[in-house]
Parts: C-alpha cells; structure tokens; sequence
C-alpha cells in the first residue's frame, strides 16, 4: 500500500475499532466517555498531520476532511461490526473496501492476513482486563504471526455441502 494520509487513517481506525469493540464491555455509564476520548485524540492527530505533514493550512479544507473522515469512520463501524456477526467473508469484504479502497488488484493473500489480525487481536483483547486496558497497556503485536494460520488449510475446504446447508437455495430460472 501506498503511504499516504488516507492509508494511515485507515490503519489507525482498524486500530481504533479493535479498542471500541473492547471499550464496548466497559460499564456503560464509562464505555461512552472512553469512546469519545479515543475519537477526539484521532481527530486531533488526523488534523495535525493534514497541517504538518500534509502542508493544509486552510481550516476550512482541513475541516472537510475531517468530516469525510468522520463519514469513513461512521461507515466502518457498520462494516466490521457486520462482519463480526456474519463471519469472515464479510468480514474481508469490509477489510477490502475500507483498508484496500476496493482495488480490483488487491491481493487477496493480505486481505485474508488482515481479516486474521483483526479476529486475533479481537481474542486478545478479549482476554485483558479492564483494568490493564485502562492503564493503557495495550500493544498490538505484527500482523505476520497470523501468516502460519493463512499457510494451513482450512478444514472446510474439503467439506461438501450437506442437504441442509442447501436447504432454501433454489435454483434461479
């Protein structure tokens, strides 16, 4: 992937979902307050960087963006939370089009790693505390140790479907 601005927002808000998606198991009465603290340090950080790295002076341009952004944002938590529900397929349909920006020419091969990265760090995340998660102890760990998963084949590959699995497909004339 090209370095650009738009490709490190949408590694930050892959990030930023991982956390939300933790964040949501807070109490309710603090889940909220966390959330919107982990929003407005991204869109400060994403306003700084369209000023210094990116030479856009104007707030009024600067504030386009950020709405886009936002837009993005909104859009993604749709995408990856339906693909929490609806498996991995969907899953790295929404990595595809969000991280990938729909190329026809992705590799399919980082698709499947960056789907596999999302569904592990979702375990770990799972796995800590509150508390550490509070104290801000998080460290997301490379992406390359879900490549020894990608290498194997899966299990389901070599599975038939069964009648009930076809159950309720009928054939389109």
């Amino acid at each position: 992937m090209d370095v650009t601005f738009n490709t490190w927002a949408q590694v930050m808000m892959l990030h930023m979902y991982l956390l939300t998606v933790r964040l949501r198991c807070f109490p309710k009465e603090h889940a909220g307050i966390w959330h919107q603290n982990l929003l407005d340090h991204f869109f400060y950080a994403a306003e700084d960087r369209m000023a210094v790295w990116h030479g856009m002076s104007a707030r009024s341009v600067r504030n386009k963006h950020l709405k886009d952004l936002w837009l993005q944002w909104r859009g993604l938590l749709l995408s990856y939370d339906e693909g929490l529900i609806k498996g991995d397929a969907v899953m790295a349909a929404a990595v595809w089009r969000n991280v990938f920006k729909a190329k026809e020419g992705a590799d399919v091969q980082d698709v499947a790693l960056v789907t596999a990265y999302l569904r592990r760090e979702l375990q770990r995340l799972g796995e800590m505390g509150d508390h550490q998660l509070s104290e801000g102890k998080v460290a997301f760990s490379s992406p390359e140790g879900v490549k020894t998963v990608l290498a194997r084949e899966s299990r389901w590959t070599k599975q038939s479907f069964t009648a009930e699995d076809l159950k309720g497909v009928e054939e389109k004339k």
